[in-house]
């Protein structure tokens, strides 16, 4: 399922591109404008998301080798799990 929910977008995103770049050629500047701007600003919300993402881990490191412990096997792979439905 997740498979083919990242296909529709991204050929909704690529159907998206080819209209901003059809407007481009167009001489619609401003429409092709707005979907790159909307596009960079897509990217820097997965970008922030992400930066989070490994800030958070970061502090769960350092807390934990503060403790003198690492990750048991069963946080590692509850971790790793939520870590890849993340993704």
């Amino acid at each position: 399922m997740t498979q083919t929910t990242d296909l529709r977008a991204e050929l909704v995103e690529l159907r998206a591109e080819r209209d901003a770049l059809k407007a481009q050629l167009a001489g619609e500047l401003p429409q092709a404008t707005r979907w790159l701007q909307q596009k960079v600003w897509r990217q820097a919300a997965a970008l922030t998301l992400l930066n989070q993402r490994v800030v958070n881990q970061r502090l769960v490191l350092r807390t934990l080798d503060q403790l003198g412990r690492s990750l048991s096997p069963a946080e590692f792979q509850a971790a790793t799990k939520s870590d890849a439905q993340a993704s």
